[in-house]
C-alpha cells in the first residue's frame, strides 16, 4: 500500500497521541488507587500499549511494533509521568480527557486494520484487529484491576465506531484510496462514538444495559445524591438518569469525608433502592 510521507506522519503523531492519552488516563486509575511506582508505571503502559502488542502477538509477525520502535514506548512513558507528578483531575480533564480518547478510537482502528491487510488477511480478521487494537489496552487493564472489562458492558461507544472506521478503510483500500481511507475512518469514528455517547440511551438496543459500577463508586454517588432525607426514592431514580454524569474523584472523596452519621445513613438507603430498581429493570 503506497501512502503519502505526510499523511503517515500525521498518522502517527495522531496514533502517538492516543499513546501517551491512554497511558495518562491508566496512571491517574493508578494514582486514584494508591499503587506503589511499580503498580503505577504497569498500569499505565499496559493501558496504552496492551492492545497494539495484543494485536502483533496474534499477527504473529515479528516483534511487535512497540518493541521495535522506540517512540512507542518513550510516548508511553512520557503519558505516564505527566499523571504520576501532575494533579490530573476536574470537570475540564474529564472533558478533555473524553474527547481526546474518542478520537484515538479511529486512528487505532485504522492502525489495526492496515496492520490486517499488510498480512494479507481477510476483511473479517482485520475488522477483528481494530477492535482488539482500539479497546485492547483498556479491557487488559481492567482484567488486572479485577474489573468487569467495560468491553462488555459499557463500550459500545468504541467498539461499533472502531467497526465502522474499519469497514471504511478496507472499502477505501479496496479501490486504492489509501490516505483518503485513513483521514475518512479516523473521522468517521470518533464522530460515530460522540452520538453513540449522547444519543444511545434514546436506542432500544442499549437501553437497561448499563456497565457495573464499584461499590464504593455507587455509595459515594448515593451520598453526593441523597443529602434531603426523605428523598430516597426520588433520588434513586436520579441515580438512573442517562444525563447524570459521574461524580469526580475529588468530590466523592470530600463527600465522604464530610458526611454525617444521618447523611451516611440516607445515602445507604438511595443505594439499596436503587440497587434493586436497577436488577429488577435488568432482570431477564
Amino acid at each position: 500500500m503506497d501512502v503519502s510521507e505526510n499523511v503517515g506522519n500525521l498518522y502517527f503523531i495522531l496514533e502517538y497521541t492516543g499513546v501517551a492519552l491512554a497511558a495518562t488516563v491508566g496512571g491517574t486509575v493508578a494514582k486514584r488507587m494508591n499503587f506503589d511506582i511499580v503498580g503505577f508505571a504497569f498500569v499505565a503502559l499496559i493501558s496504552s500499549l496492551a492492545g497494539g502488542l495484543t494485536r502483533d502477538a496474534i499477527l504473529n509477525s515479528g516483534p511487535a511494533a512497540a518493541l521495535t520502535n522506540p517512540g512507542y514506548l518513550i510516548t508511553a512513558t512520557c503519558g505516564a509521568l505527566v499523571a504520576y507528578f501532575v494533579r490530573l483531575e476536574g470537570e475540564l480533564w474529564e472533558k478533555f480527557r473524553f474527547y481526546a480518547d474518542v478520537v484515538t478510537v479511529g486512528v487505532w482502528a485504522v492502525g489495526g486494520t492496515l496492520r490486517g491487510l499488510e498480512a494479507e488477511l481477510s476483511w473479517v480478521p482485520c475488522i477483528l484487529l481494530s477492535i482488539l487494537t482500539a479497546v485492547g489496552g483498556t479491557m487488559a487493564r481492567d482484567i488486572v484491576l479485577r474489573r468487569v472489562p467495560s468491553l462488555f458492558t459499557e463500550q459500545k461507544m468504541y467498539v461499533f465506531p472502531a467497526v465502522l472506521a474499519s469497514v471504511m478503510m478496507l472499502v477505501f483500500n479496496h479501490f486504492g484510496w489509501v490516505w483518503q481511507g485513513m483521514l475518512a475512518s479516523a473521522i468517521a469514528a470518533p464522530v460515530l462514538s460522540i452520538a453513540l455517547y449522547f444519543g444511545a440511551n434514546h436506542l432500544p438496543l442499549f437501553k437497561g444495559r448499563k456497565g457495573e459500577r464499584p461499590l464504593e463508586e455507587k455509595l459515594a454517588r448515593a451520598l453526593l445524591l441523597g443529602d434531603a432525607p426523605g428523598d430516597a426514592d426520588d433520588t434513586a431514580a436520579n441515580t438512573d438518569s442517562s444525563n447524570e454524569q459521574t461524580p469526580s474523584p475529588d468530590r466523592v472523596i470530600e463527600a465522604l469525608e464530610g458526611a454525617s452519621d444521618e447523611q451516611l445513613i440516607n445515602a445507604l438507603r438511595t443505594f439499596l433502592v436503587s440497587e434493586i430498581r436497577e436488577r429488577t429493570e435488568t432482570a431477564p
